[in-house]
């Protein structure tokens, strides 16, 4: 195996697609994060507790937010589950300061809890003397399975406190060059086209030397347990990033562990990698034992768009990077846990997003890269043709191939199998949408730009230092390289200064999903005495909010608790109707849940209705005051 392929294969997940902090300054540490939660807990509608510990033995943080007042169904906001993400954690904070400070009244009725840092040890490395785009918590892993662990990671050779990137300038003949210079701009890094007389110059790998000495680089780095890989749902169990086992990270146990322990959960909110409001979740495809929907059941579609609706209009995003939701904690929240479960980015390039003045059909085309294909995480390869690739893949295997394997395979590998498959590879083409009417009027307008470029365009533009240029290196094993690139974290953590901003916008979709949550009313019960005793009864549960109280999906797969609707009459005096009946979900806006029974009683006045809701709390209703 050539020293790119090893690095493709076991480096992949820790490297791929993840990138570091701008700046660091500005963002909280564990400790200042601590201090800022203690302060904000001393109003006297916030409550901070802890829910676990992180394997390093950090405090994990839950803060309450409620006014105590009516009934108490929750909305769950977990951040910081991703340890890159460290802006997850400061868009939770502030979302918490400013619905205290200006929006408390929506509290009437209603928990807010919010985890800020699920994840405290990754933050804790993404913000050390080098950084190097951890996703993980601080779990050992021996990614090469050779029974050692950590025993060749990732070196900062020019000690500028980031792992980069290497280009290897004069690769050997066993090690193919496969990259070259973009013609516009040389810090970015392509696949030549032959068409246009480009050729490969340089192999790339992550900065490192070959500390081992058995001929690979980096192969197994600082090894982590990926927190949004470790619960229970499409669990991938071959990925040395996943745990062990399900939830055999504490740092999940406590995630899942509070979620269990409360039945009032309504409806739950992850800030971090995972993205299933801008980009719409699959509704038609089942997992491999063809029983569960991939991502979403495809009934409950139309809430996952209607709710994406709400998003993209509070905050403008309107194209994200897709991650693959196997063992995530949003994933298992939907499919095991049946609760609404939204997953959206805290942050998106400025050129990506829309402006709420954009009407829909407009906004279409800023959604859509430059040809309409879907983003994948897998270079600019398209969604549409990895979709070919698992279906010939399942023809010619006739296995289904397992989610996640796209955390795994490269640009090459694609190429590769595509070409055996003969399915001809559909890349994402996008257009400088940052340039001004009139640039673009003098531009070559069907110049495509790199996702790459376009972060290097916006750096450039925003003066954020997020890029290392590259400055030669002389290797001790590669010979002549040079080291640069993206800083670890830069294209998913802003600048501090703008912290403020993307919180409120955010702050403006939690409110909206506060408001949107079921309202659940009890009509008054129809009461007729059809006389010797007898009475017909009938009673109407509505739920006139904007969001179901359970999804579709949940309601098939009773993973939910439902609603006790008991009657007080013994079972033997009912002549129609069930004593104790069970309500698994009822429709938003103006959703019904009818019931009707006929039975004998001595004195209805001494009769009730009792609905047990462990969303809502219980009511009860006296039949004998109607």
């Amino acid at each position: 195996m050539s020293l790119r392929t090893s690095w493709a294969c076991s480096a992949l997940l820790t490297f791929a697609g993840t990138t570091a902090l701008a700046q660091p300054q500005g963002y909280l540490n564990n400790k200042q994060l601590s201090d800022r939660l203690e302060s904000i807990a001393l109003d006297e509608h916030a409550q901070l507790t802890q829910i676990g510990e992180s394997l390093n033995g950090n405090p994990i943080h839950m803060l309450t937010l409620s006014t105590g007042k009516g009934t108490s169904p929750g909305l769950l906001i977990v951040a910081g589950i991703d340890g890159m993400y460290l802006s997850s954690t400061e868009l939770a904070v502030r979302i918490s300061e400013q619905i205290l400070k200006d929006h408390i009244s929506q509290l009437d009725g209603m928990n807010i809890y919010i985890v800020p840092r699920a994840n405290p040890d990754a933050a804790a490395m993404n913000m050390g003397q080098v950084l190097s785009g951890s996703l993980g918590n601080g779990r050992v892993v021996d990614e090469d399975r050779d029974r050692l662990s950590d025993e060749d990671g990732p070196d900062d050779l020019n000690n500028d406190g980031y792992i980069t990137m290497m280009r290897r300038l004069n690769p050997t003949l066993d090690d193919a060059p496969t990259h070259t210079t973009d013609p516009d701009d040389p810090r970015v890094n392509i696949e030549p086209d032959v068409s246009k007389g480009q050729r490969a110059t340089f192999t790339l790998y992550p900065e490192g030397i070959d500390n081992d000495e058995d001929g690979e680089i980096n192969e197994d780095g600082f090894g982590t347990v990926d927190i949004n890989m470790n619960f229970m749902h499409r669990w991938p169990e071959h990925q040395p990033h996943a745990g062990r086992f399900p939830l055999s990270e504490p740092e999940a146990y406590a995630l899942a562990r509070f979620v269990l322990d409360h039945d009032n959960i309504i409806a739950a909110l992850t800030i971090g990698k995972h993205d299933n409001l801008v980009n719409q979740p699959d509704s038609k495809k089942k997992d491999i034992n063809k029983r569960s929907p991939l991502e979403i059941h495809e009934d409950d579609a139309e809430l996952y768009k209607e709710v994406g609706e709400w998003f993209t209009d509070a905050t403008g995003h309107s194209v994200t990077t897709k991650h693959d939701s196997a063992g995530s904690f949003s994933a298992w929240l939907y499919a095991q846990r049946g609760l609404p479960s939204f997953a959206v980015q805290p942050w998106a390039r400025p050129d990506t997003q829309k402006s709420s003045e954009v009407n829909k059909d407009e906004s279409v085309a800023v959604e859509q890269e430059g040809n309409g294909l879907t983003p994948s995480p897998v270079g600019d390869i398209s969604m549409e043709t990895l979709d070919e690739l698992r279906e010939a893949y399942t023809a010619m295997t006739g296995e289904e191939p397992d989610e996640s394997m796209l955390n795994q395979i490269t640009p090459e590998m694609v190429e590769q199998f595509a070409t055996q498959a003969g399915i001809e590879i559909r890349r994402i083409t996008q257009t400088n949408q940052t340039e001004s009417s009139e640039e673009a009027n003098t531009s070559n307008t069907d110049k495509k730009l790199s996702d790459d470029a376009k972060w290097l365009n916006y750096f450039d533009e925003a003066d954020i230092d997020g890029f290392v240029d590259w400055e030669p290196f002389d290797h001790p094993t590669l010979g002549k390289v040079e080291i640069g690139g993206f800083k670890p974290g830069a294209r998913v953590n802003p600048p501090a200064d703008q912290l403020d901003e993307i919180a409120a916008e955010h702050t403006e979709f939690v409110l909206k999903l506060l408001d949107a949550r079921p309202r659940i009313e009890i009509l008054t019960p129809e009461v007729v005495d059809l006389g010797g005793g007898l009475y017909e009864v009938r009673l109407t549960i509505v739920n006139d909010g904007d969001l179901p109280t359970t999804t579709k999906f949940a309601r098939t797969t009773r993973s939910i608790k439902p609603t006790i609707i008991s009657l007080s009459v013994d079972v033997d005096r009912i002549i129609n109707g069930q004593r104790i009946g069970r309500v698994w979900g009822i429709d938003h806006d103006g959703g019904r849940s009818e019931h009707r029974w006929i039975f004998r009683t001595d004195d209805i006045n001494n009769e009730t209705v009792t609905i047990n809701d462990p969303r809502n709390g219980t009511i009860i209703v006296e039949l004998g005051e109607q």
